[in-house]
């Protein structure tokens, strides 16, 4: 073990890089550097990219996790509220837009 410490240093360096390890933190750095940039647009410039590179932004596996949250939150859905399936499922009824308004 009579390495030097820069000596060591660069070892591991070059095991990484040849490992790819450098590039995939690299990579990971740049995703999470990007996913910054387009958090911070607006919604109608974020949509405009997802068009132009051609990718629908609209995934129903997502929609539905969203909507689920949502009626967890405030109730379910008025078409859950018509047949009588908001409360029997446990869910709250849902709020009037207008409740707390006068």
């Amino acid at each position: 073990l009579g390495v030097g410490k820069q000596e060591r240093v660069e070892t591991l360096l070059e095991e990484a890089q040849g490992g790819g390890e450098v590039d995939r933190i690299i990579a990971a750095m740049n995703k999470e550097a990007r996913r910054g940039e387009l958090l911070a647009m607006d919604k109608a410039a974020v949509l405009e990219i997802g068009e132009a590179a051609e990718v629908d932004l609209l995934v129903k596996e997502v929609m539905v996790e969203r909507l689920l949250l949502h009626e967890d939150e405030f109730g379910a859905s008025a078409k859950g509220d018509e047949d009588g399936e908001g409360e029997a499922k446990g869910r709250p009824a849902k709020r009037a837009r207008t409740a707390g308004k006068k």
